[in-house]
Order: structure tokens, then C-alpha cells, then sequence
């Protein structure tokens, strides 16, 4: 099979996704990434991936710059024909997964956290989450981190078809040893 995995930067997919990749990679598939360069980017390619540099402005908000980054994604797509597409964090997500859909290319979103776009009320909110209502619409199946996030969504009129929440990203617990969950005085009430 082929594999195209979307994600904003080297680092994240390093530490919480290379297990997985590495997974795919022995399992005789080919594994596409694209995403910003970093240093990390050498050691995802000793694994065996190959790899497409794609500019992602993780905390921009400039239409015109998410307009490139979704053109980019049409054309990676075409180029990769990928037999699914594995999405990482809000803006592959979002126009990774409207990329897909206009594709008719099978994908899977993992939602990472919420993020200060979805977070904070406001415009940037309401714009936000009508772009994730159109890009989760067709997507396989939906990878939450957490209960609240999940419900979050479905509050918010976002709804999931086919999803499932994850017992977290899956990290190595022999390279990353446990440390007790900081506690941030933060929760999530649904709007009644």
C-alpha cells in the first residue's frame, strides 16, 4: 500500500509517530511524508520514507498562505496517488482532508488537541470549525486524543461518522519515562 502522512513538523512526528511509520515502512508499504524540513527529516527518511517538503505555517492566519498549502496538498495527491492519507494537526486536518475528499482519496485524521484556533470563541473559531465540518466529512475514521475533544465536536455540530479516541500519540515508554499529567486547571463544559 501506499502511505501519505500530512503533518505540521518534523519533531512531533519524530517522537510520537515513528513507531508507526516504522511499522508501515517493515511492513513493506510505501511511506510518504510532507511536511516542513527540520532536522528531524533525515532521521524519517533512514526509516525508509520518502519525503516531500511542504511549507506549513502552523500558527499563521493568512488565507491566502492556507491557500497554497491546500493547492500544494491537491497537488502531492496527484503526484503520490496515495492508497490513504494519514492527517496530523489542525491544518492537515483541515485542508489536507478537503484535498482528500475533492480527491475521492480514502483518509484518516488524528485530532491532536483542540488548538487556540478552536479554543478561543470568536471568528476564528466559527471559521475553523466549518473548515474541519468540511474536511472530516469523508474521512474514514477520526482519531481523537481525548473524550472531551470528541465531544467538543460533536457539540459544536461536527459530526463524526466513524471515530475513536486513542489512549494518547503512542509514545515510546522506554525512551519517554512517565511523569504525572501537569495539572492546568483546565476543563471543557458543553454548551447546554
Amino acid at each position: 500500500m501506499k502511505f501519505l502522512i500530512l503533518a505540521n513538523f518534523g519533531l512531533g512526528l519524530w517522537k510520537f509517530r515513528k513507531e508507526l511509520i516504522q511499522e508501515l515502512v517493515f511492513s513493506g508499504n510505501e511511506v510518504t511524508v510532507s511536511l516542513p524540513y527540520d532536522e528531524y527529516i533525515p532521521r524519517i527518511q533512514e526509516i525508509g520514507c520518502k519525503y516531500i517538503e511542504t511549507k506549513v505555517d502552523r500558527r499563521g492566519k493568512n488565507p491566502l498562505t492556507d491557500l497554497r498549502l491546500f493547492l500544494n496538498y491537491l497537488t502531492i495527491i496527484k503526484s503520490v496517488q496515495p492508497d490513504i492519507v494519514l492527517t496530523y494537526t489542525i491544518k492537515p486536518n483541515v485542508y489536507g482532508g478537503i484535498a482528500c475528499r475533492l480527491m475521492k482519496t480514502p483518509y484518516l485524521s488524528n485530532i491532536t488537541g483542540l488548538g487556540t484556533a478552536v479554543e478561543n470563541e470568536g471568528l476564528m473559531q466559527k471559521i475553523t470549525l466549518g473548515l474541519y465540518k468540511i474536511a472530516l466529512k469523508d474521512a474514514k475514521c477520526i482519531f481523537f486524543q481525548n473524550e472531551p475533544n470528541r465531544q467538543f465536536f460533536n457539540d459544536c455540530g461536527i459530526k463524526i461518522k466513524n471515530s475513536m479516541v486513542i489512549p494518547g500519540s503512542g509514545v515510546n515508554l522506554e525512551q519517554h519515562i512517565y511523569e504525572e499529567y501537569p495539572n492546568l486547571n483546565y476543563s471543557y463544559h458543553p454548551k447546554s
